[in-house]
């Protein structure tokens, strides 16, 4: 039987976190500080008291109006926090009261609970991520680095704690937790130590930044079009230009992690768990954020035109980070087919109601994929095991294993 304490709390505060997504939607876009000032109509700009914010109630209370200028209060708000707040709950209840996770389920929420703390605030950024990008066609870059940078610290940190009290998590910590071996560990450390190099040379403008006068372009075809209905969908004219560019950037991380995995262990090595962990979860990062980057790179090479944006590398980077490099792979192989129904669906609307939709960017159908494979992991990492081996074979090869 579920705990239905449990359950209760974790949606009570998903919806609490669905009310800062509702901020950090509004006013991320915008350059805002999502801390301060605190939360206003933005109609009247008047503040909201402390009952007013109360997660979905607040607005029934208030019949959807706001209670000093009586303009209607957006349906997004308690929807979000209504999504939010099923999320977190339902997470609960696949992981612990079902054998879709049978990791989760074994070992209990007591034990688990810094995975499932990881699990959620991926969920919760992949939401705003999915809003955003599907109202503005961006996902600001801030909303997968708090991913990454706490699944950086959670997770070695609550696999150390665990071992310190002698939990029995670690015979099922594969299941778990993004885990690397010595030599994909040492792998990682290289590709980080290249991605930093890369990231001080475009900060010391020696690698050029690529689509610099992007927003210029951009407002010069608004201009153009401004008169229009429905603005055509803008395409910048000098992609394989500026593709390029980012090649650049993007080899000092892929030699790295090739010297980082040559340099490493080759014979049985007792690491930590958590030094593993440390290692799979930045290893997810840096094969998450490759898949996506190489695909933009030679789809930009091969139509002249922005293969998917770097919102969607900062983004899988960060699913890979949670989740581990395994599960980044099916998730960017699945993530195709939500796009596939997408544009079933909206194909069908635009010949019913004879109106031209505008492509939704790939960001949501990233954010599906990943929560597909977070629900029935076993069975997909399972189907994909082939695309897996061939990544284990191209890693062998480009270090030279004996």
């Amino acid at each position: 039987m579920p705990n239905w304490f449990w359950f209760i709390f974790l949606a009570a505060y998903g919806g609490c976190v669905g009310s800062f997504l509702n901020v950090v939607i509004y006013r991320l876009p915008e350059g805002k500080s999502v801390i301060k000032p605190r939360s206003r109509c933005p109609k009247c700009g008047h503040g909201l008291a402390w009952h007013d914010n109360v997660p979905v109630f607040g607005w029934l209370w208030l019949r959807g109006k706001c209670r000093y200028c009586k303009e209607p209060i957006s349906y997004q708000y308690p929807l979000i926090e209504a999504i939010t707040a099923l999320m977190f709950g339902g997470l609960y209840l696949i992981y612990y009261h079902t054998m879709l996770r049978p990791e989760f389920s074994q070992l209990g929420f007591v034990a688990t609970w810094p995975v499932y703390v990881v699990h959620a605030v991926l969920l919760a950024a992949l939401l705003a991520s999915t809003v955003i990008d599907a109202k503005l066609s961006i996902i600001p870059p801030v909303i997968p680095w708090v991913v990454t940078v706490v699944a950086l610290i959670v997770l070695p940190l609550g696999m150390y704690m665990h071992m310190r009290m002698q939990t029995p998590w670690t015979p099922l910590a594969i299941g778990l937790t993004p885990i690397a071996p010595p030599r994909g560990t040492t792998a990682a450390g290289g590709g980080l130590v290249g991605l930093a190099i890369a990231m001080a040379l475009l900060r010391l403008k020696i690698i050029p930044l690529s689509f610099a006068d992007y927003e210029k372009l951009y407002e010069v075809h608004a201009k153009e079009h401004e008169k229009e209905e429905e603005e055509p969908w803008f395409h910048y004219p000098h992609a394989r230009r500026e593709v390029l560019k980012e090649c650049l950037f993007v080899i000092f991380p892929a030699v790295g992690m090739i010297v980082g995995g040559y340099l490493g262990p080759r014979g049985q090595v007792d690491w930590p768990w958590w030094l593993l962990i440390l290692g799979g979860v930045v290893l997810g990062y840096l094969v998450g954020a490759g898949l996506v980057w190489v695909t933009r790179i030679f789809g930009s090479l091969l139509f002249g035109k922005e293969a998917m944006g770097l919102g969607d590398v900062h983004l899988l980077a960060a699913i890979g980070a949670v989740l581990g490099p395994g599960e980044a792979v099916p998730v960017f192989f699945i993530a195709p087919f939500f796009g596939l129904v997408a544009a079933m669906m909206m194909y069908g609307v635009s010949a019913i109601f004879k109106k031209r939709f505008q492509p939704i960017p790939y960001g949501p159908y990233l954010a599906g994929a990943a929560v597909v494979v977070m629900i029935w992991r076993e069975p997909i990492i399972e189907f994909t095991k082939p695309l897996l081996v061939i990544f284990d074979i191209f890693f062998i090869v480009t270090t030279r294993a004996g």
